[in-house]
């Protein structure tokens, strides 16, 4: 995922945010088994320590908004209230049956019969 020790003075234009972001899916999606749930987690993880690395706040909104716009991004709020709503209906943190969840929820004492 996103190194922060890696140079991100560069992404100052939307062509070099938008290849920044292409790299980041790319890695999401190389890491997350097939599973959407488990992508997007990881690529809005990766946003996230990118955004942490910026400095200048006009980058940062342009970042934001280019990842809004490629539509995968979620904030960690959303994603905790995206967790809540489905383990309220009893999947696991992933939006998976706890038994058939690639991570192995089923595993966890939480998610015993």
């Amino acid at each position: 995922m996103f190194d922060s020790n890696s140079d991100s003075t560069h992404l100052t234009t939307p062509a070099a945010i938008a290849a920044q972001l292409q790299h980041l899916a790319r890695e999401a999606t190389q890491c997350s088994g097939s599973s959407y749930e488990i992508y997007q987690d990881l690529f809005s993880g990766s946003v996230d320590a990118l955004l942490e690395a910026i400095e200048d706040p006009a980058v940062k909104a342009a970042i934001l908004d280019a990842a809004r716009e490629h539509g995968d991004y979620v904030t960690r709020d959303e994603l905790e209230a995206m967790r809540e709503a489905w383990m309220d209906t009893g999947d696991c943190y992933h939006g998976f049956d706890p038994n058939c969840c690639p991570l192995g929820c089923g595993d966890l004492p939480e998610f015993a019969p």
